[in-house]
């Protein structure tokens, strides 16, 4: 394959950066999955193009803040067996966009927020299949019991929201996770 990428970093004040990038990816000898067998096939070659923005800061001295959006276009770019050339890369959806922020109100306690969105994609390389576009919004509450050990508490899907994230097959898509949460327990030695 060949990346080809071109970016800036700016660092608008000490406590707030942005990053841009644009991107080119060319492959060759590519394969997916055929979409109704599952089996691996080869579709030749692809390009996908596009770009992506960032913004990261620390807004207040409680406050930081996470954006990200992406642009991309993905499309095979030989015909094979498997796919004719043009045809849509699966599972590459056109628009992505993720915000997080973290306000700690004190040194040991904190909580945080965030949203992810994804646009419609193709399921497999037939083109015939959508996954619907989703947003999915999770959260997190940290507390600093001591020194060396930290209690962290992940909610993912606060809204329980249906989404389809991935697909194996035209007929075999993975449903997204229910309203969930995990307890993690981290210890410094």
């Amino acid at each position: 394959f060949r990346n080809l990428e071109a970016g800036v970093k700016w660092d608008l004040t000490e406590r707030l950066a942005f990053t841009a990038a644009a991107f080119r990816i060319d492959r060759t000898n590519t394969r997916a999955n055929d979409p109704v067998t599952g089996v691996v096939v080869q579709t030749g070659k692809s390009r996908t193009k596009g770009f992506e923005l960032a913004a990261v800061g620390q807004i207040t001295p409680g406050l930081q803040l996470t954006l990200g959006y992406t642009l991309q276009d993905g499309a095979i770019r030989s015909t094979t067996a498997a796919a004719p050339a043009g045809r849509t890369l699966a599972q590459l959806p056109r628009h992505q966009f993720s915000a997080w922020g973290r306000y700690d109100f004190t040194d040991r306690l904190g909580i945080a927020v965030g949203a992810v969105r994804q646009s419609q994609q193709f399921a497999t390389i037939s083109n015939a299949v959508r996954l619907p576009g989703f947003t999915r919004i999770d959260a997190a509450l940290f507390y600093k019991l001591s020194d060396r050990l930290n209690l962290q508490l992940n909610v993912e899907n606060l809204t329980d929201t249906g989404y389809f994230p991935s697909a194996h097959t035209d007929n075999n898509i993975s449903t997204g996770a229910p309203l969930n949460a995990r307890l993690g327990v981290k210890l410094r030695f």
